[in-house]
């Protein structure tokens, strides 16, 4: 379930993914010494997911299921983590068979949907619910162990600890394991920051119901903290020198305040949404579910119902406390959060989910024996074959369902996996375009760097700016839903170039298209008034564009289209300009507006621009209200921001380009 078809279903690598395998491929060739405890890019994360990944890419290499082989393993390892960690709690909760009660919450797990799609997901999630599983079974197994021996309801010998390791070691062996699970966790996910608030009611409970056992593991509990201060002493140092870290994504996404200022769902409203998510309507996201599929299927259901009923019946026994706390503390992040219920934020939650159906399933048999106790066998076929059905319903959902979503295309950035396929396998060396986004794009960029010969395309933002190759032959994709603008002007620009659509959604519509420009074919500029103008750093204004709005009334928006030609590759990253002036009746300029942006807004950076090419760039700003008549001018140029120096214009004292003057009709 957590391996078959992983490199190819989810369908495509989605930008978390990518963006975590780039970070990891660095990590892999970067010392393990130098490698960080936490990953300020993408909103911030925590870095044990991603050293594991380096490890894998260091064996491996780049790949699809080089990403998301940790999450599926880490997946596949919590059905035994779950059976161990039932096998330990089951005395403290008194269910009647410890081993089936084991295998139960063990299996249980398969039947999650919310479980299966996190499994292959490649995310920090499966590694947190592993390592936050194996941390509450080793608590447990150390709670439960005392003088070398250890608590059991079946009246057979337990073997109290492998025969090499002395009997006086053995509960501080499990309380050490406890102390590194619990350090360990603060580098997998955020919630692992509430599980100290798990532990809390259960210490106050151990005080008043276990005070004697509690004084007895008063070393080992040292010995557990102690260890868990130290492993996790590294990310806490972090977070103190940067506590900006530790809230930025708490502060982006909860509601605490937010209500009225954002008119974000409410507590009340998403305590309703929170509470029916696992028997009504899930989440929404299809990345992270088949939208509003609750948590629980059918089937197991009616287990977590009676074992949420048998829980909260002895709510003041430590295990039911335990179940209770761990289920409430889990469900915080997407209570207190926007979106709710949101799996992903909830995730802490299902091994306590689990449990429960585990707890709930031991209770039928137990309430079942009582009306026919002769019905064992019948009624634990019954289970298996409600675990069973589960599975396979949970396999449906997943392998057909899910994976038949159309929404699938959009959520998991399929457009730009096969954009990539499609650069990878052109060989032709021909310059490579995309807009209006696509060149920062993990997705793009994880994918190209498994093909080394396939380079990176150049970016550019075609609604405000356009880079047009004159001097070789070019092939532009272009993301039609975004960029309303650059197909139009291409193919004005470029008339013997043809346009394909390569990528289309599920829906039949075009998602991409691409333009492709010959060599040796037509360049033109049908609309540009030429002012071949030199400046410096190998940029030249090659002509412009005035669209000058209709009167000039107060506060109309004026554009500028300039037309800017690259001979050799600029040095720095220019701030552009185009300023509206007046000649005074003493003959000089006077400012009266203009706009000043990197050109595209940042998408055309000036030391990205290659030789031969034409940059198109558009600036716009409004007009003044109280426009003077007389003759009006427009400089341009650029100035790099740190220091507001200006880019040298030859013979201009001002270092600008004038444009005019400027014809107006008043």
């Amino acid at each position: 379930m957590r391996f078959y078809r992983l490199g190819t279903l989810p369908p495509s690598l989605y930008y978390d993914e990518a963006f975590n395998g780039l970070d990891a491929w660095k990590f892999a060739q970067t010392p393990i010494n130098q490698w960080p405890v936490f990953l300020t890019g993408n909103q911030g994360r925590e870095a044990l997911f991603h050293w594991l990944m380096a490890l894998l890419h260091r064996a491996n290499g780049l790949s699809v299921w080089t990403i998301r082989a940790v999450p599926a393993l880490c997946g596949a390892l919590l059905t035994p983590a779950l059976a161990w960690l039932a096998w330990e709690i089951a005395p403290w909760l008194g269910v009647k068979n410890r081993r089936f009660f084991a295998l139960w919450s063990g299996a249980a797990v398969l039947g999650l949907l919310w479980s299966q799609i996190f499994s292959r997901y490649g995310i920090r999630l499966s590694l947190f619910v592993l390592i936050e599983t194996l941390l509450w079974a080793a608590l447990w197994r150390a709670w439960t162990t005392a003088d070398g021996r250890r608590q059991t309801t079946d009246d057979r010998p337990q073997t109290a600890h492998p025969p090499f390791i002395p009997s006086s070691l053995h509960p501080f062996i499990f309380w050490a394991l406890t102390g590194l699970c619990a350090g360990l966790s603060f580098y997998t996910y955020l919630p692992a920051r509430l599980l100290p608030l798990i532990l809390l009611p259960l210490a106050v409970a151990a005080f008043w119901q276990e005070r004697e056992r509690l004084l007895a593991h008063l070393p080992g509990l040292a010995v557990g903290l102690v260890v868990a201060v130290l492993v996790a002493a590294p990310i806490g140092l972090y977070f103190l020198e940067n506590p900006v870290s530790f809230v930025t994504r708490v502060e982006q996404v909860t509601i605490i305040g937010r209500e009225e200022r954002d008119g974000a769902q409410g507590l009340g409203a998403n305590l309703g949404a929170v509470a029916g998510m696992f028997t009504g309507t899930g989440d929404s996201n299809p990345r992270s579910n088949v939208p509003g599929r609750p948590a629980l299927d059918w089937l197991l259901a009616p287990f977590f119902g009676l074992g949420l009923l048998l829980a909260v019946g002895r709510f003041w026994r430590l295990a039911q406390m335990w179940l209770l706390a761990g289920l409430v503390v889990m469900l915080l992040p997407t209570l207190l959060s926007e979106f709710a219920p949101n799996f992903q934020r909830a995730i802490g939650a299902i091994p306590f989910v689990a449990l429960l159906v585990g707890l709930g399933m031991d209770g039928l048999v137990r309430l079942a024996a009582r009306l026919w106790s002769r019905g064992r066998l019948v009624y634990l076929a019954a289970i298996w074959l409600a675990l069973s059905g589960s599975t396979g319903l949970t396999w449906r959902a997943y392998f057909v369902e899910w994976a038949g979503l159309p929404d699938l295309f959009p959520a998991w950035d399929v457009g730009f996996t096969r954009v990539a396929e499609q650069m990878a396998a052109a060989d032709d060396g021909v310059r490579t375009y995309i807009s209006p986004r696509g060149r920062e794009h993990p997705t793009l960029a994880y994918l190209l760097e498994e093909h080394p010969g396939a380079p990176l395309p150049q970016g550019f933002d075609g609604r405000i700016c356009v880079r047009v190759a004159t001097d070789v032959p070019a092939r532009y994709y272009i993301l039609v839903k975004e960029d309303f603008r650059a197909e139009s002007l291409l193919t004005a620009i470029y008339p013997n170039s043809s346009v394909t659509t390569p990528v289309v959604e599920t829906n039949g519509s075009s998602w991409a298209r691409r333009l492709e420009q010959p060599a040796g074919s037509a360049v033109v500029f049908p609309e540009m008034q030429p002012q071949p103008t030199p400046l410096g750093d190998g940029i030249d204004l090659l002509g412009h564009q005035l669209f000058l709005p209709a009167g000039m009334p107060a506060g109309a928006t004026f554009y500028t289209r300039l037309y800017w030609q690259v001979s050799a590759p600029p040095s720095a990253d220019y701030t552009a300009f185009a300023h509206l002036l007046r000649r005074n009746e003493n003959g000089d300029l006077v400012w009266l507006a203009g706009a000043d942006r990197p050109p595209g807004e940042g998408s055309c950076p000036t030391s990205e621009w290659l030789p031969g090419e034409v940059v198109i760039d558009e600036l716009q700003f409004a007009l003044p209200a109280d426009l003077p008549a007389g003759d009006l001018f427009v400089a341009v140029g650029f100035y790099t921001a740190e220091n507001q120096q200006r880019l040298a214009v030859p013979g201009s004292a001002d270092n600008q380009v004038l444009i005019g003057p400027v014809e107006t009709q008043q």
